[in-house]
């Protein structure tokens, strides 16, 4: 994989913000609402437990959670293809270590050459951009295009 791929911290830290706001939001609305008919605890917990089934099934699956996705990254393998559902949930569960120790394995990505934070690591994961995306630090096609010439 080409270093000018991949997705670094604060793109990384934008969708995860994308992703709270979507599955914070989204997720009490409907456990407020299902509360009416089953009750606070038991909404709340059936909502959490969708939440993991939903971010390890679309991490896997389909690349990403909606932050991710929206903002133009996804989530492959060395190869570039999707992570699965087995990697996936190593990812998830890494996450967890990766905030335990400080967020030290999160800030692992802004100092890492392949911007792997330590869950990417473990999972053996990398966050890339999709085709077409361009950093300041890529070899684009917008670099070679050529300069007009100078009015003098």
């Amino acid at each position: 994989m080409q270093n000018d791929k991949y997705a670094g911290f604060w793109s990384r830290v934008g969708a995860s913000i994308l992703d709270s706001l979507i599955f914070g939001l989204g997720g009490s609305l409907i456990a407020l609402i299902a509360s009416l008919l089953i009750g606070w605890e038991l909404a709340s917990g059936i909502m959490q437990i969708a939440v993991v089934v939903l971010v390890i099934y679309m991490d896997g699956m389909l690349g990403g959670t909606p932050g991710k996705l929206i903002l133009g990254m996804k989530i492959v393998k060395e190869d570039g293809s999707y992570i699965g559902i087995g990697k996936a949930v190593i990812r998830y569960f890494a996450k967890i270590l990766s905030t335990i120790l400080l967020f030290i394995g999160h800030f692992m990505i802004a100092w890492d050459a392949r911007k792997q934070g330590l869950h990417d690591k473990i999972a053996g994961t990398f966050v890339v951009w999709n085709t077409g995306h361009t950093t300041e630090n890529s070899t684009s096609s917008a670099k070679n295009v050529t300069k007009p010439p100078k009015v003098s």
